[in-house]
């Protein structure tokens, strides 16, 4: 009879460590790369809600103080019914503050100056 060797369980420890590793990494960054609500508000008649989203890694970047609406984010548009009209991303969240809507003209508008303009009745954005 030979004898064997005595197999090391090194290798295995150490490719079970890094498959840990890296399914930990993947979720930490899915979940660092989803959105969260900032905000939301309504147009003046309730028929329309403004939701504005921020990534979650954008709150560990460092910045000035008093300057945290001047990191990016989106702005969605939603019909009271949940119906998305679109989405459009923000160079800095503060541009959300000034949400114009146009309800009484044809077709119903809601604008942010310099980012988009949203036609409420065909439910579509347009990009500027």
């Amino acid at each position: 009879m030979s004898a064997q060797k005595p197999r090391s369980l090194l290798v295995p420890g150490l490719l079970l460590a890094a498959l840990a590793l890296m399914t930990f990494l993947v979720s930490f960054g899915a979940f660092l790369s989803g959105r969260y609500e900032v905000t939301r508000f309504s147009s003046p008649g309730g028929e329309f809600t403004a939701v504005v989203t921020s990534r979650r890694y954008e709150s560990l970047v460092m910045r000035a103080p008093g300057s945290g609406s001047d990191k990016p984010g989106a702005l969605e548009i939603f019909k009271a019914d949940d119906t998305s009209c679109g989405r459009t991303e923000l160079p800095m969240l503060s541009l959300a503050r000034d949400v114009r809507w146009e309800l009484e003209l044809e077709p119903r508008s809601a604008t942010v100056i310099g980012t988009a303009t949203w036609n409420l009745d065909d439910c579509s954005v347009k990009e500027w």
